[in-house]
């Protein structure tokens, strides 16, 4: 595990606690948790500080950072949504200052809650102190976010990433292992690198592609529960596409596979989404050289 460097001397900020300016706290950073919790929160801050659209520059930043500290828990903003349609349109075009006020906070509040919500997904709410986030959000909206240097953020949060990703990728590998295994035990079946297991239904009779061709395609995405999550046949369409363009477990077994052969593919979830391991029905129809087959990419689809 990356440990994350530990300044000799404890920073600290100061803010003041809600309309009365008198009313200050002081909150000293002294700690990898502290800091960490500093630098999300200042990270969080940057898209709308650096909002291109320029549309973010509209808003009340202290409103805002208000909603945001408000929200950093479990509560549903869904409605908060409908606010914001008043203030920037739907399209997010538009502006009305009529709910300038009440965006800011609503904006604040959905952005709170969704980085509660992610952290919560990974498990890792109890490496923040959510009053500290609150303060590193703020002052990045009002680029006053120097207590720690922007290096030093950079390094916090890629640490924290990377320990997160690594985190995830091992439970994610154990959550595999019995779906993977019990396709290895199948009849008709071999492992290929990285795991993938192809099971044979019907082999083909033509020849097969290499992994920067172009292939035609049905195929029935299931999870590892069994339910269908896609499926080209009720889209009245196989996929074609290029070898290339799409996940690398499809990647690294097309080539395994013979035209006009039907096969399912066990893929774990580092070679797909990433969020399990799934089976791919195929129905292998066609093969050939890139840019002969292939469609323009759609916008969503199961092997890319």
């Amino acid at each position: 595990m990356k440990k994350i460097l530990i300044w000799a001397l404890p920073l600290t900020l100061v803010f003041a606690c809600g309309d009365d300016k008198k009313a200050e706290e002081v909150i000293t950073l002294k700690t990898d948790k502290d800091k960490l919790s500093y630098a999300m929160g200042a990270a969080n801050a940057q898209t709308f500080v650096n909002d291109p659209s320029g549309q973010s520059q509209k808003l009340d930043f202290e409103i805002m950072a208000k909603g945001f500290a408000s929200n950093l828990n479990a509560n549903n903003a869904d409605a908060c949504k409908e606010t914001l349609k008043k203030l920037f349109g739907a399209d997010f075009q538009s502006y009305d200052s009529t709910y300038r006020s009440s965006g800011s906070e609503c904006l604040g509040k959905l952005t709170g809650a969704e980085l509660y919500r992610q952290m919560k997904d990974v498990e890792q709410l109890s490496r923040f102190d959510m009053k500290i986030v609150a303060a590193g959000f703020r002052h990045g909206l009002n680029k006053a976010d120097t207590l720690i240097s922007k290096e030093e953020k950079d390094k916090i949060l890629q640490a924290f990433v990377g320990e997160v990703t690594e985190q995830q990728n091992a439970k994610m590998t154990k959550m595999d292992a019995p779906f993977l295994d019990a396709a290895k035990k199948k009849p008709n079946t071999r492992v290929i690198d990285g795991g993938i297991v192809i099971e044979t239904v019907k082999e083909g009779t033509g020849g097969s592609p290499t992994m920067y061709d172009d292939f035609d395609a049905h195929y029935i995405l299931t999870n590892a529960k069994g339910d269908t999550m896609e499926s080209s046949y009720d889209a009245g369409k196989s996929l074609k596409m290029s070898l290339q363009e799409v996940i690398p477990g499809w990647t690294m077994s097309f080539p395994q596979l013979k035209k006009g052969g039907k096969y399912r593919l066990y893929i774990p979830s580092e070679l797909a989404y990433k969020q399990g391991a799934l089976c791919f029905y195929i129905e292998f129809l066609n093969f050939g050289k890139a840019g002969t087959l292939a469609t323009p990419r759609p916008q969503q689809g199961a092997g890319f």
